[in-house]
């Protein structure tokens, strides 16, 4: 492993090469409105964790509105704008995580996506 102090975005350990640590990891994506945002993140760095925000667009039930014109008349949206906040966790840190995410959130809803991690390795 290299001796830099960069910064990396998980509370992982990066090797050269494959290995059976980095493999057990997990990669939670939660989707959130924009105004929640701030409530996940502050829940990671409280944690010690950091993450990518990724801006997305759906569709579903939710509609947005937004003002058109002079103010005068709104428009609904074909879709919804929402933030999905990535990390990658060791495995026995996931339902800690999960809850403090959802303490942050104050009964707001949000999806939380977990999938295993192949491998990380840095280049």
């Amino acid at each position: 492993m290299s001796s830099d102090k960069t910064m990396l975005p998980f509370e992982v350990t990066y090797s050269e090469s494959p290995s059976q640590k980095s493999r057990s990891m997990k990669r939670l994506a939660v989707i959130v409105k924009p105004e929640k945002l701030d409530g996940i993140i502050a829940s990671l760095k409280e944690m010690g964790l950091e993450a990518t925000i990724y801006d997305v667009k759906g569709a579903g039930k939710d509609k947005e509105r937004v003002a058109s014109g002079r103010g005068s008349g709104t428009i609904e949206l074909a879709y919804t704008t929402r933030k999905v906040v990535a990390t990658v966790i060791n495995p026995d840190t996931v339902d800690a995580v999960i809850g403090g995410m959802k303490k942050s959130l104050a009964g707001e809803k949000a999806v939380v996506m977990i999938s295993t991690v192949d491998d990380l390795v840095r280049l």
